[in-house]
């Protein structure tokens, strides 16, 4: 499958996804974002590193509906043999109790999107489930998770364990 049915196919999930919960995500007052740091460890290209932007709205006091997107570049093997990974995701995040630090789970489906254009590369949808922690700062949050993905390929499985850190605001 190449990258624009990926991206379609993605597209097509993330429009339903929004428009069920097309309540919680018209008072877009409640919306926190989050941008942060990743390190990337792949079956398929092994360690990278990136950035990560998220948009979350609240549900309900446990439960928030999330759209993120990253990009990781495995690049220690140098520029010329790189790998870019592109992988946007929808997850459901539920907040566990607590004040100044509390966990959630976080699990939904996305897409691991590989640039390079190399024969047999990994890439296809994924279904992701992790756990991550929050702690509050003065007005924003930090946070820090690990959310495994299985990456579905066409002929093949691979996994990828990010670890993120970064900032809500």
């Amino acid at each position: 499958m190449h990258v624009s049915g990926i991206l379609r196919r993605f597209s097509f999930i993330a429009l339903f996804v929004v428009l069920c919960a097309s309540s919680s995500w018209a008072q877009l007052s409640n919306a926190r974002f989050g941008i942060g740091f990743n390190t990337l460890l792949s079956s398929e290209d092994g360690l990278g590193m990136g950035f990560r932007g998220r948009i979350s709205s609240a549900v309900n006091a446990d439960l928030s509906l999330a759209l993120d997107l990253g990009m990781s570049g495995f690049i220690l093997n140098g520029r010329d043999d790189a790998t870019y990974v592109i992988d946007p995701q929808v997850s459901l995040i539920v907040t566990m109790p607590g004040v100044e630090r509390a966990s959630y789970l976080i699990g939904g489906m996305g897409a691991y999107i590989n640039t390079n254009d190399r024969p047999n590369t990994l890439e296809g949808p994924t279904i992701h489930l992790g756990i991550g922690w929050v702690r509050a700062l003065r007005e924003s949050v930090l946070f820090y998770e690990i959310d495994p993905a299985l990456v579905i390929g066409s002929s093949d499985v691979g996994v990828a364990i990010p670890f993120r850190i970064g900032i809500i605001f």
